[in-house]
């Protein structure tokens, strides 16, 4: 995929864009603080209409105005897409080519960008709800089974929470919604062993070129059950196990929604033994391997680097910046600095202006 045009009203600094991008290495460049983030965030945006920065759509519109507006094209192979988002406080309106859309799960579909931001870092070192976020998205943009099965089981799951929550709590309707998680579990489970395999086989790759050295590395899933035949029959018995625990807590205690996986980083455990720099590489090599899982050309993401280089000494930069052109088919790096001739270089200037030189 790569994104030809992207237009912005009233989004966050802009008042107004109008920008053409290349494809391959698109650079950012401008002070801290001139919006350069906000640029990065409009592209990503055309992918889940949600932002990596905040869970508020209202920041998004500049003070004042009732709403902000992004335009963009998009090209792939032979294929155009003209995407309009009209962003709200508290809703939305997309279209592409003007027809709506109504399922938010269509657009990763459309327009596919993968971000990396400095907030990513210290992803092995944070909550597993942040690293199950990371696996959900990565993995519902790949497969709408997992989307959809992942939607019912956090139906199931609020509303059993809710349940439990009940001053005379129905166990016989929390036995009931348990073991429909139960069958859920067992789809996602499968999925995320077989996307967490298919990441190892590339990971190695990827993160030794960004070190330009041999190195190690794999991710290790810990599912609430063993991910095997006897599945089915295990995640029932984890819920059943858990029910008079959960009655007492008032929460669901077990199931996908608890489950984590760990980085193995030459062996040992990156979250205990990793560096910051180590983190660092490591973290933009997992959120760039995807990227290598997608066999069709046409379809490859559009990658988003925001503020990728500004700890990197030269030698990684240029590293970085050899794995981009050499790998990925258009990437935006945002940066402080011209590190790059034969880039296209994107000018952002205090106040919300843009504009593209060679």
């Amino acid at each position: 995929m790569i994104l030809t045009h992207l237009g912005l009203t009233h989004f966050r600094s802009y008042s107004s864009l109008s920008l053409d991008l290349a494809p391959g290495l698109n650079l950012i460049l401008g002070p801290n603080g001139a919006g350069k983030s906000n640029l990065a965030e409009a592209v990503y945006y055309l992918s889940l209409a949600r932002s990596w920065r905040s869970t508020e759509d209202g920041v998004l519109i500049q003070s004042g105005e009732r709403s902000a507006l992004i335009n963009a094209e998009v090209s792939e192979g032979s294929l155009h897409r003209h995407i309009t988002m009209e962003i709200f406080p508290q809703n939305k309106r997309i279209a592409v080519n003007g027809k709506g859309v109504r399922r938010l799960s269509e657009l990763s579909r459309l327009t596919n960008v993968i971000v990396f931001s400095p907030s990513d870092v210290p992803l092995f070192q944070g909550s597993p709800g942040e690293r199950r976020s990371f696996l959900d998205i990565s993995l519902s943009k790949r497969s709408l089974d997992y989307f959809q099965t992942l939607q019912a089981y956090n139906r199931l799951l609020k509303e059993r929470n809710a349940a439990l929550k009940e001053e005379n709590p129905d166990v016989a309707l929390i036995k009931v919604l348990g073991e429909q998680m139960a069958e859920k579990s067992v789809t996602l489970l499968r999925l995320r062993a077989l996307y967490i395999g298919q990441i190892n086989q590339s990971l190695p790759k990827v993160i030794s070129e960004l070190r330009d050295e041999p190195t190690e590395a794999s991710l290790v899933y810990h599912p609430f059950v063993k991910v095997n035949e006897e599945a089915p029959k295990a995640a029932k018995a984890a819920f059943a196990r858990s029910l008079d625990s959960d009655l007492r807590h008032r929460v669901t205690s077990v199931g996908p929604h608890r489950e984590d996986f760990s980085f193995l980083f030459r062996g040992r455990d990156l979250a205990s033994y990793g560096s910051q720099g180590e983190n660092r590489v490591a973290v933009l090599a997992l959120k760039l391997t995807p990227y290598f899982l997608i066999d069709d050309p046409d379809k490859k993401p559009i990658c988003v680097l925001d503020d990728a280089m500004s700890e990197l000494d030269e030698a990684r930069q240029k590293r970085l910046l050899s794995f981009v052109r050499g790998n990925l088919s258009q990437t935006l790096i945002t940066t402080t600095n011209t590190i790059q001739s034969g880039a296209a270089i994107i000018d952002v200037a205090p106040g919300g202006i843009a504009i593209r030189r060679s």
